[in-house]
């Protein structure tokens, strides 16, 4: 997992049937440099640097070029300091989601083997996704060693 901002949308016509109706983000993965002077942080040492604000504000140029794709599973958008979850955690959290959603239009969405009966295509069982946004981040704290 990691904490980033999102800095952009992807946009596609045609989708895997489990990413229908999700949004696609691109975000930008914070280095932990940024996170000390982020505006959201919370307690801990003060800077002594004037620039803080605008370091915040503008990517560094270590970051700039970085970016992840993700699949938006909680109404993110740009702007917003997120978690995203790689791998097997995001695969598992978008298809909980599925699942959610299944549960909560029954009929639309068929999970047994085999195909639909008529032009209804199967849903497919697993999302491929490589990282989902998992949580919008309020705020944070970090404890340097020593402090």
């Amino acid at each position: 997992m990691f904490v980033g901002k999102v800095v952009g949308t992807v946009w596609s016509s045609v989708k895997w049937p489990g990413m229908t109706g999700h949004k696609l983000l691109l975000v930008r993965p914070y280095h932990l440099a940024d996170l000390l002077s982020h505006p959201r942080r919370s307690g801990g040492e003060a800077s002594d640097d004037s620039s803080s604000s605008r370091a915040a504000a503008d990517p560094p140029a270590h970051t700039a070029s970085e970016a992840v794709v993700c699949i938006d599973l909680l109404d993110a958008g740009v702007g917003d300091d997120v978690v995203v979850a790689f791998g097997h955690a995001a695969r598992v959290a978008a298809d909980s989601r599925t699942a959610d959603e299944k549960s909560a239009s029954p009929g639309q969405f068929h999970s047994g083997p085999g195909p639909l009966p008529g032009p209804h295509a199967p849903v497919p069982t697993t999302t491929p996704v490589d990282a989902a946004v998992v949580a919008v981040v309020d705020g944070f704290h970090i404890v340097r060693p020593g402090t």
